[in-house]
């Protein structure tokens, strides 16, 4: 355990605040893989624990398996560009994201299924000028369908058309290396984290901030079309973790999963509950709260639990009160300076 760690306050039960509807058990957690001292155990049972029992990444790759088994464009039809099988993978990245972010809207904030019950901001959505439409989800739809899912297909047609035609190094079976074939999800979370915060630094600098980000900023309070709410400029960067399937070998089913991670991911953290509960019983985690403090003060939490560049880099708000006001004076800092 590091300095930093041990000079942490005491832990603070999960519940409500002035600040929060609910939140997580205080100071919030990253991923062991990276502390120091190692802790292989805690380490092992985070890796594994993703796929023993129904998380947001076990549903992404049930829906890649899905959409590659009964409904992917043949490796031959991909190797000419067309109209026919590029408008497949459109169609079939629309429906995901309609069927997802549409079922989980309905459920929590139209059928109020769990009232507000693990819902970390107490306010509705918006109706606001601020907002395309005047309102906070058919803004969110619209940058979600109009833009995010047009971006999100056109990276994944370059991808494939590339591929079809043996430009880039790819696995055409899983028998072909079969534990490449199983690390690669493990590599494709972690590169996911990393790409993330990066990107995420840079489109924090003023005037990025201000001209591309700040679009979806005005989600402070999110919902489940918040996520994929973003300037195109923001999208084709968001995206643009798909280069890495251009460097390394990968199967189809790796390029479907890591594009359905980036899009479905963003879906469920942005949901606004922790978790869902089904007759208030857990059915799966859901919302980061780790992203939802990025949301309210803006200049923390970059990244994601997986790797800790937050905390490596300063920027890392754990959600206690001490931490917010860290947080707040640095960002006085940061804007005293322009």
């Amino acid at each position: 355990m590091s300095k930093t760690d041990a000079a942490t306050p005491e832990i603070e039960p999960a519940g409500k605040s002035r600040e929060w509807n609910f939140h997580p058990a205080l100071p919030i957690s990253m991923s062991p893989v990276f502390d120091l001292p190692p802790k292989p155990k805690a380490a092992l049972n985070w890796l594994l624990g993703t796929w023993t029992k129904l998380t947001p990444p076990v549903s992404h790759l049930t829906f890649a398996l899905v959409a590659f088994f009964l409904f992917w464009p043949s490796t031959e039809a991909m190797k000419v560009l067309s109209w026919g099988w590029p408008l497949q993978i459109f169609v079939i990245n629309f429906a995901a994201t309609v069927i997802l972010a549409g079922a989980l809207h309905y459920y929590l904030f139209i059928l109020r299924g769990q009232e507000m019950q693990l819902k970390f901001d107490a306010r509705p959505m918006e109706k606001s000028r601020r907002f395309t439409f005047g309102n906070q989800v058919w803004d969110n739809m619209f940058w979600s369908l109009v833009s995010g899912v047009p971006i999100w297909s056109a990276w994944m047609i370059l991808y494939f058309w590339v591929a079809a035609n043996g430009w880039v190094w790819s696995l055409d079976s899983v028998r072909a290396s079969p534990v490449w074939f199983i690390l690669f999800f493990f590599v494709i979370r972690f590169w996911q984290s990393f790409h993330f915060y990066w990107i995420h630094r840079l489109i924090h600098i003023p005037w990025l901030f201000k001209n591309v980000h700040h679009l979806h900023h005005r989600n402070v309070n999110v919902g489940p079309w918040s996520g994929l709410a973003m300037h195109p400029a923001e999208h084709v960067l968001y995206y643009s973790g798909i280069l890495i399937h251009f460097v390394l070998p990968s199967h189809p089913i790796h390029l479907i999963f890591h594009m359905f991670a980036l899009n479905l991911g963003a879906i469920y953290s942005h949901s606004g509950f922790a978790k869902l509960l089904v007759r208030n019983k857990e059915a799966m985690k859901a919302g980061s709260f780790h992203h939802q403090l990025h949301h309210r003060y803006f200049e923390c939490n970059y990244g994601s639990e997986e790797i800790p560049l937050d905390r490596w880099f300063g920027s890392f708000h754990d959600g206690t009160r001490a931490a917010t006001d860290r947080i707040r004076a640095r960002k006085k800092r940061m804007y005293a300076s322009k």
